[in-house]
């Protein structure tokens, strides 16, 4: 593994858990335990993957009806959103600790991406996303002046 690559995964698990530690101070919660969340402020959990030719994505959306899931690529960067409803007995519940409603995600890709060709497959819960990535170079043929 290069050693950028290795920096790169480091720097991003520090801005995830720094991510989180934000959202646990700036979220006001009712729910007394830590790390408890009020419905509606959820954030699935998300693998993103890097290959030679693709970034991967995969997402653990369980209780998400596919139908609610929107994908979109905007130049080098994937934006993931939907919204999972609580069950209509939720009024009646004793505990909650699943969280429901919208929720988005953006991942920012280290490269250009070629979003026409981005595939998705949501099997079992999980979504799996392939994002190819843009042809790096192009040759440029030189036509003789005159």
């Amino acid at each position: 593994m290069a050693r950028g690559k290795g920096l790169r995964e480091d720097l991003e698990r520090v801005r995830a858990h720094v991510d989180a530690l934000f959202e646990d101070a700036l979220v006001e919660s009712g729910y007394g335990g830590r790390g408890e969340r009020p419905p509606g402020t959820w954030s699935p959990p998300v693998d993103v993957l890097e290959t030679e030719d693709a970034f991967w994505l995969y997402a653990e959306l369980p209780g998400v009806p596919r139908e609610s899931i929107e994908l979109q690529v905007e130049g080098a960067r994937l934006v993931l959103s939907g919204r999972r409803d609580p069950p209509a007995e939720a009024a009646g519940f004793l505990r909650m600790e699943r969280s429901y409603g919208a929720f988005r995600r953006v991942f920012d890709l280290a490269a250009t991406v070629d979003g026409s060709a981005v595939s998705a497959r949501f099997e079992r819960g999980v979504l799996e996303v392939r994002v190819p990535k843009a042809p790096s170079g192009r040759a440029i043929a030189v036509k003789e002046g005159g």
